[in-house]
This record gives structure tokens, C-alpha cells and sequence, in this order.
């Protein structure tokens, strides 16, 4: 569960940054940040297994990383399955 109530909510937050001369461009759908932590929420349909996403999120941890000092955690919700999966980040 997540605490909504004493969360700063970004939705749809887009962004853009370069890492390694690499340009990436992404949308997070869903981060609350908290005053020592930041979590990012990534929506799936169903499937919440594919490695892609691991990837995916770790670009979106990268930017926010880039612009907060804060403890970052990232993870992978499935709509039709209502389960939520933590992610490690990977090097890009």
C-alpha cells in the first residue's frame, strides 16, 4: 500500500535527460514523494513479469535521481491483477 495522504502526487510526469550522451524520454505514470523518499509507480495492464519494465523503470529512476538526493524506490502495478511488484534498478 502507499501513503497517498502525505505524498506531493506527479502524475503523467514526462520527462526528458541525457545520461552517457544517451537522450531518454519517458512518462512516469504515478510518483509520490515523501520528505526522505521518493516511489515510483509504474501501471500495467496485466503482466508485470517482462524484464523490459525492470529497464523502463530504471531510466525513470536515473532522471529522478538526476534532480533528488532522496531515497528512490521503484515499482510495477497490474490493473486487472491488483499486485505490486518492488524493482531494482539495473545499469543502463
Amino acid at each position: 500500500t502507499f501513503d497517498f495522504l502525505n505524498a506531493t502526487i506527479y502524475q503523467e510526469l514526462e520527462f526528458m535527460f541525457v545520461k552517457n550522451d544517451q537522450e531518454y524520454h519517458g512518462i512516469i505514470d504515478l510518483m509520490l514523494e515523501y520528505d526522505d523518499e521518493i516511489k515510483i509507480i509504474d501501471y500495467k495492464l496485466k503482466n508485470i513479469e517482462d524484464e523490459a519494465y525492470q529497464r523502463q523503470l530504471s531510466v525513470y529512476y536515473e532522471y529522478v535521481r538526476s534532480v533528488s538526493d532522496k531515497k528512490i524506490s521503484l515499482y510495477l502495478y497490474s490493473i486487472m491483477d491488483h499486485k505490486v511488484k518492488e524493482v531494482e534498478v539495473v545499469k543502463l
